[in-house]
């Protein structure tokens, strides 16, 4: 008989334990979960720019037909790699070895010079780098200057390029340290001196960094920043409600998707809550006649 409600007791508990977990678990993954987010509202959603890596196209991770491609899904701005030919012409390809095979800087320029592409932006990331006078020529002759970055400048490559080498805006690879975050929380925040040492236009920050006390601080201080790290729509979705505008993302399409779908949730609650408050301004003016 002791057995037994041994037994019971141990189940009963289980029980208890299972329940509790239940209702602790289940809210925070119904949160951390695309649905979830999306109850929320986006407050920055006309100010979000999705950048996109270049989409693979006939096998090539870098092509002019690949970042059409990726406009097309939905991107507002695309990725692609930048290497030079031995002339100094750049080019857009993933290995130096495939320069002289690879699609030039130019043709790409040139099509994003038509009309449909004009606000499409576009962010070199650099797989090697010489000398830069041509690429800074292209920007000019092809009035790419507000829509152009180099990127892929990490704290290793910091001494290889400033404003002494080109016109074209640059990112830096940047982590903020556990006391710079805490500065943003506090107040008491400075501006990283890498980024007037070097004449950089902004930073380049993993997801897991973002905070909308940071967001709200380099805002502040008028710091442009790009977030990267983002694997999947729901950290995406993450990212956006934290203050972050320019987000690269994995899956372009998705992600389109995504925003597109709580763009309308957004309205649709929207148009509800208008409706509603007519209801009752006309209900209350019905009661006073």
């Amino acid at each position: 008989m002791k057995a037994e409600k041994k037994g019971v007791t141990a189940v009963s508990a289980i029980i208890v334990i299972l329940v509790v977990a239940a209702l602790i678990l289940v809210p925070l993954l119904k949160h951390n979960s695309v649905s979830g987010y999306m109850k929320d509202e986006l407050q920055n959603v006309d100010n979000v720019s999705l950048i996109s890596r270049c989409s693979e196209v006939e096998g090539k991770k870098n092509s002019v037909a690949g970042v059409k491609e990726s406009v097309r899904l939905g991107a507002n701005a695309v990725i692609v790699d930048l290497c030079f030919r031995k002339d100094g012409t750049p080019v857009i390809t993933e290995s130096y070895s495939n320069a002289d095979s690879a699609e030039t800087v130019d043709e790409l320029f040139k099509a994003m010079s038509e009309e449909k592409f004009k606000k499409i932006g576009i962010y070199l990331n650099i797989v090697q780098l010489s000398d830069i006078s041509k690429l800074n020529t292209l920007a000019v002759n092809y009035n790419m200057l507000d829509r152009l970055f180099l990127i892929g400048i990490d704290s290793d490559r910091y001494d290889l390029i400033s404003t002494d080498d080109t016109i074209v805006p640059f990112l830096l690879d940047y982590t903020f340290e556990s006391d710079e975050l805490s500065a943003a929380k506090d107040g008491s925040f400075k501006k990283p001196d890498i980024l007037e040492k070097k004449g950089a236009a902004g930073l380049v920050l993993d997801r897991t960094q973002i905070t909308p006390e940071l967001v709200e601080t380099l805002n502040d201080y008028g710091i442009i920043f790009v977030t990267d790290g983002i694997e999947n729509t729901a950290e995406m979705c993450k990212t956006l409600l934290d203050g972050a505008n320019n987000v690269i993302v994995t899956d372009i399409k998705k992600a389109k998707e995504t925003l597109d779908e709580w763009t309308e949730e957004m309205q649709k609650r929207y148009k509800a809550s208008i409706d509603k408050s007519i209801k009752e301004l006309s209900k209350k003016a019905d009661n006073n006649k």
